[in-house]
């Protein structure tokens, strides 16, 4: 027995000194599959279209500015603009005032005789307009020779159809744009523009123009008896659906808010 175990102990040493201490990596598994995608997250809001004033995504019927029934590109872009006399721009009034401590009085400037029109500043509606008899002129204010100086006119303009429809302008006989600024549209609908009107005794018109659905633009007017008119393009009929003068005066509570003085 003695001689049996040492003949097995060099062979079992010789057997483990050939074993590696550690076991080889093995290879990496196949990658599972992709678990399911979750739930989409809810959708958010819609821009506000450009025609949509007052941001409520509901389509008011003075957002329609064009009144053509639809709401759309068309009543972001409505024709706004307007013309003054040339002579009284390149004569502001500041120039005509110096001159005429000079005894100067260049076209366009207020004559030598001019006086200022008098009246009551009124805000105007559909009420102070009505049709003078022609079917082309809409006085404000009342009956000749009470007529105010602000008119809406009719004018013939052969559309894209080929017919002859109306345009619609407003018109201040002798007006000129004397200075403007930019206000809320909160002021300017509760009297803010016609109130710097009243504070100035030369101011014969005021008119607070909706730029955004925040801000309007206020312009304040000055008279002069050589100036011609200033003029302002409000609409053109939308034959079968409204007529020029209609959209002009739909705009006067909302996108023109004028005021006027009344004899």
């Amino acid at each position: 027995m003695k001689i049996y175990k040492m003949i097995l102990m060099p062979i079992l040493i010789t057997t483990l000194t050939g074993c590696p201490l550690e076991g080889d990596d093995g290879n990496s598994g196949i990658t599972g599959p992709a678990g399911e995608t979750g739930l989409a997250g809810e959708s958010g809001l819609d821009g506000i279209n450009c025609w949509d004033l007052n941001g409520n995504r509901v389509n008011d019927n003075d957002e329609d500015v064009n009144k053509d029934g639809l709401w759309n590109a068309n009543d972001c872009s409505i024709d706004t603009g307007f013309s003054q006399n040339s002579k009284v721009e390149l004569n502001h009034q500041h120039i005509c005032e110096a001159l005429a401590n000079l005894g100067q009085y260049p076209e366009g400037c207020p004559s030598a005789i001019h006086s200022v029109p008098t009246g009551t500043l009124t805000k105007m509606s559909t009420a102070t307009f009505f049709d003078d008899g022609t079917g082309n002129k809409l006085e404000s204010c009342g009956y000749s020779p009470s007529n105010g100086l602000l008119s809406i006119n009719l004018r013939d303009f052969v559309n894209s159809d080929g017919n002859t429809v109306k345009q619609a302008w407003f018109e201040l006989e002798g007006g000129y744009i004397a200075s403007q600024g930019t206000m809320s549209i909160f002021d300017a609908v509760n009297g803010g523009c016609s109130d710097l009107c009243t504070a100035d005794p030369n101011c014969i018109a005021s008119v607070a123009v909706r730029k955004t659905s925040e801000a309007a633009s206020c312009r304040i007017f000055y008279h002069s008896d050589t100036g011609g008119k200033y003029e302002r393009y409000c609409g053109m009929d939308i034959p079968g659906v409204y007529t020029a003068s209609d959209i002009c005066m739909t705009s006067l509570g909302s996108n023109a808010i004028w005021a006027a003085r009344c004899p």
